[in-house]
């Protein structure tokens, strides 16, 4: 077997372009495109592979058969459907039957959030699987308030549910690929991000490696902070092969890199690895409170380590006047904006279709601004084109003012709040101020970066007790800073200590 080529890519190093530069390689070796599996962990690294190979080499989109997650290659190569898999209509059901609150967002493969007892029971059971434990041991290790007969019955109501349905989650995909006998016929597979990988996954990996020839498994464990949904980061520590280090951030400055360091040198247990940052000084800033930051221009990544954080930040930013988006939704959703530039087409006697009147007056009150007419227009043909007089004649439009003066569902908070951002000469629908969690920005980068300390008591008392998870998670933090770094201290002694 050919020893596998080990790839480390510590941040900015360009590792998606170094592994895109071996699939050329492979490629002019006589590999074709569909005997070449290219896997990430998450979509969204799999889709931008896809994308610059599709912009890099000259093959359509379909050769690529197996640049795709770890969970889309098995749905693939099993030969299921949509229909085969548990979505978030059968979870519904499910949470309904067994009278347990499941209110996670569900992408397919990840619950998204845990709000609620069912919320954390189908997680535990998703994670027993994914690292290959009993359940018992997995609720053992849990340590939570939860009964172990209450777990069990909901274990067991679970898969009674998929059996009677005949469907399957996404971490049976996993398993129904490591039981079959035949794989694709490849001839080289490259592994993005595998310091993420489940338990279950690795085996999928390993499996797909056996009849391969070259092989290489692309990630950096300093970045590793999956560990609490399951991966296996020990697995990937412990993996033998040619090292491949890739030494050279493009984008960590070396002020901010200094700060990185700093924080690694923390972690007890990884594999030893040395990078160097780029040219530029960049700035690394420390603050007591973030009101004291001037964000009023550029593009800005504000980082909580705990969603909840992000409350006072949101306030300030939106009392200060400003655009934003939240966890990727924004301030001001994509329909209020549409709504508002229709209504000024209307206002300005151009005609638009039904449906998207609809909307505009979704944002009216009926008795005062559409009355009656309003059951009317939504019976109208979606398609067909109406002006405002017409609206005012048949379908009860009783206002023709600007939006702010119309849309009256809005609240005046919400209105004075547009109508200060639009003053600032900013446009609605800005992104330049991103919130999000540490976790949920991986991968990402910016300009400017705010970084709160602040932790979660929970997650403080895991800091105390093994702090190498939280020195990965903040070292990713950090490391989205391409020019300056704003380290915002904690307001509580809980807090994730950053020095130099």
């Amino acid at each position: 077997m050919t020893p596998w080529n080990i790839v480390l890519g510590p941040p900015g190093t360009g590792k998606t372009t170094y592994l895109l530069n071996t699939v050329e390689k492979l490629f002019d070796s006589g590999i074709a495109p569909n005997e070449l599996a290219y896997l990430a962990f998450t979509k969204k690294a799999a889709t931008e592979a896809l994308t610059r190979a599709i912009t890099k080499f000259d093959y359509d989109e379909d050769s690529y058969t197996y640049f795709r997650t770890i969970h889309s290659m098995c749905y693939l190569w099993q030969g299921l459907s949509r229909s085969d898999i548990l979505d978030r209509k059968n979870l519904r059901s499910f949470s309904k039957g067994v009278g347990e609150k499941i209110s996670s967002a569900w992408d397919g493969e990840n619950l998204m959030a845990l709000n609620s007892k069912g919320d954390n029971m189908l997680f535990l059971e998703n994670m027993a699987r994914n690292t290959c434990m009993e359940y018992r041991r997995a609720w053992q290790l849990a340590n939570s308030d939860l009964s172990w007969m209450h777990f069990d019955w909901f274990v067991k109501s679970y898969n009674n549910y998929k059996e009677t349905n005949f469907l399957m989650d996404y971490t049976d995909m996993l398993s129904g690929f490591i039981e079959m006998k035949n794989t694709p016929n490849l001839k080289a597979l490259i592994v993005d991000e595998a310091q993420d990988l489940s338990a279950l996954q690795w085996k999928c990996v390993h499996k797909l490696a056996k009849d391969v020839d070259q092989v290489y498994i692309a990630g950096d464990d300093d970045q590793a902070i999956y560990k609490w949904a399951g991966a296996d980061t020990e697995h990937f520590i412990n993996l033998e092969g040619k090292e491949i280090y890739l030494d050279q951030s493009y984008r960590v400055p070396r002020r901010v890199h200094d700060v990185a360091l700093n924080i690694v040198s923390r972690i007890k247990h990884r594999r030893e690895k040395t990078w160097i940052p780029k040219e530029e000084e960049g700035t690394v800033t420390y603050h007591k409170s973030f009101e004291h930051i001037d964000i009023a221009e550029g593009e800005w990544l504000i980082l909580a380590r705990n969603n909840y954080l992000l409350t006072k930040v949101e306030e300030h930013v939106k009392n200060a006047g400003y655009f934003y988006t939240k966890s990727g939704k924004p301030s001001v959703t994509d329909n209020l904006i549409y709504a508002i530039k229709d209504w000024e087409l209307l206002r300005n006697g151009k005609s638009i279709e039904a449906y998207r009147i609809k909307k505009i007056y979704g944002y009216m009150k009926a008795g005062k601004g559409v009355k009656v007419g309003f059951k009317t227009m939504k019976q109208a043909d979606p398609e067909a084109f109406f002006n405002i007089n017409q609206l005012k004649k048949d379908y009860g439009l009783m206002v023709d003012g600007i939006w702010h003066k119309c849309f009256d569902l809005l609240g005046n908070a919400n209105i004075q709040y547009i109508i200060n951002g639009l003053k600032k000469g900013k446009k609605v629908n800005s992104s330049r101020i991103k919130m999000n969690t540490i976790h949920a920005t991986k991968g990402g980068e910016c300009d400017n970066v705010i970084l709160l300390t602040d932790v979660a008591t929970k997650t403080y008392d895991e800091l105390v007790r093994s702090p190498d998870n939280e020195c990965r998670a903040f070292y990713v933090g950090v490391t989205r800073a391409k020019e300056n770094l704003h380290i915002v201290q904690g307001r509580t002694k809980k807090e994730f200590r950053i020095m130099i």
